[in-house]
């Protein structure tokens, strides 16, 4: 049977436009929108899931690694409960039904799992095709609601911190006078601008592949250029600034089947990166984020490859000293394997995610993460980048892999699983590049 029929057929639910609507939502729903950890996002999720299971498309796709990316979320909510328990119970603490939602923080991991995989037993290039384009208008909005925000559109830009940011008040009345750093609808610099980062993956894909009507890709230069601004000048998010030049290389990497694919990399390369050099320099003086860049590239923050090196360069070293500390004055015995849990009695936020995971969930979490994102870059993202090099796939499946990669690199300053927004949009983007990946290796050795 023709699979374009059967596209045709399938109802909303089961098509690009459930994951397109899902990723809307995550992305514009407003901070203080939450029933406990149920969030407008969740009632989509649960909706489309229900008409699945309930219409016939609850469907398996066999790939390696599946079982653990499935159930990831699932043992490491059991063992958030375990731990909670065991951490309040040493300290006596009383526990409350809330805590029972750290369950399903990360249970929704496995609900989007099996969201999507019902989705992608039918999935075609033009499909996703179709998501990146949708997902680009989307970044279009952010990059609108940025210039807002940033260059005081007051009664706009009030509307917008009502509805993204959680602040005291008095912090919030300094920054509706003063232009600081972008917060934007993800309620954090860091956490915008990552956003931003991750929906250059197609754009600067479509601009290298060869073919394409050049309006389009007039269109994304622009799209790219403006994005590299708001990073730049409004965010001055020095992660995301490194990410971005990662994700350059990648691509390159990934576009060297063709020469001319290579140079249209190289070159763009070349430009962004003297775009952000001529922004830097002409708002050096202006706007005040710009210390931060300064510092950085000038050395004042004395940065050093290494660990430490790492933490004075993000101002995090006092935090996740702090962190240390706490785990090792105040944790149970079985906190090593176990973690501390989520008791409420800590800060269970360390501004990275590797750390958090170790301290929230012991060893046994930390593990099972460092192996999913193993698994995820193995898999995932080196075996996308050859199977595109071989004409296996088309660039808009490459470009799953490479964002989702791009959003794991945030978990050196910053804590992805932790953040309800982007912690989703990584795992949607890692389940369909697995699956993608996957259903081609499985048909390539059949």
């Amino acid at each position: 049977m023709d699979n374009s029929l059967l596209i045709k057929k399938n109802p909303f639910y089961t098509s690009w436009i459930a994951i397109a609507v899902f990723v809307f939502i995550i992305i514009f729903q407003p901070a203080k929108a939450t029933f406990y950890a149920i969030r407008p996002s969740d009632v989509w999720l649960l909706f489309c899931l229900f008409l699945q299971v309930k219409n016939g498309y609850n469907l398996i796709i066999h790939f390696r690694n599946r079982f653990l990316i499935r159930n990831y979320g699932l043992f490491m909510g059991i063992l958030a409960i375990i731990a909670t328990l065991i951490q309040a119970s040493y300290s006596n603490i009383s526990l409350n039904t809330a805590y029972i939602f750290n369950f399903y923080r990360f249970l929704r991991f496995l609900l989007i799992f099996k969201f999507v995989e019902n989705i992608l037993f039918y999935f075609s290039s033009n499909d996703a095709q179709k998501f990146w384009r949708v997902y680009t208008l989307i970044g279009i909005v952010v990059l609108i609601l940025s210039f807002i925000e940033f260059n005081n559109f007051m009664s706009l830009r009030l509307l917008l911190t009502n509805l993204y940011f959680e602040m005291p008040e008095e912090y919030l009345e300094v920054y509706l006078v003063n232009a600081e750093r972008l917060h934007g609808v993800m309620g954090n610099c860091n956490a915008t601008a990552i956003l931003l980062v991750s929906t250059l993956t197609y754009p600067l894909l479509s601009i290298v592949n060869i073919g394409g009507r050049p309006i389009n890709k007039i269109l994304y230069i622009v799209y790219v250029f403006l994005v590299v601004y708001v990073l730049v000048v409004m965010t001055a998010s020095r992660t995301s600034i490194f990410i971005s030049l990662i994700i350059l290389v990648l691509i390159l990497f990934a576009a060297s089947r063709r020469l001319k694919e290579a140079f249209l990399a190289v070159s763009i390369m070349i430009i962004l990166t003297a775009t952000g050099i001529y922004l830097y320099h002409r708002f050096e003086s202006e706007i005040i984020v710009q210390d931060r860049i300064t510092k950085t590239f000038q050395g004042e923050e004395d940065f050093q490859l290494s660990a430490e090196g790492l933490a004075k360069w993000a101002n995090r070293s006092e935090m996740w000293q702090e962190r240390f500390k706490t785990f090792q004055n105040e944790g149970n015995q079985l906190a090593i394997i176990l973690g501390l849990g989520y008791t409420g009695a800590y800060k269970d936020y360390a501004d990275n995610g590797l750390i958090a995971s170790f301290i929230n969930n012991g060893i046994t979490g930390l593990i099972l993460k460092l192996f999913l994102f193993y698994i995820f870059i193995k898999f995932g993202l080196i075996r996308a980048i050859r199977y595109f090099r071989w004409f296996e796939i088309d660039f808009p499946c490459l470009a799953f892999s490479i964002s989702a990669f791009s959003l794991l690199l945030w978990e050196l300053t910053a804590d992805l699983t932790e953040h309800y927004k982007l912690g989703q949009l990584f795992y949607l983007f890692l389940s369909i590049a697995m699956i993608i990946n996957g259903k081609i290796f499985s048909k390539n050795r059949g």
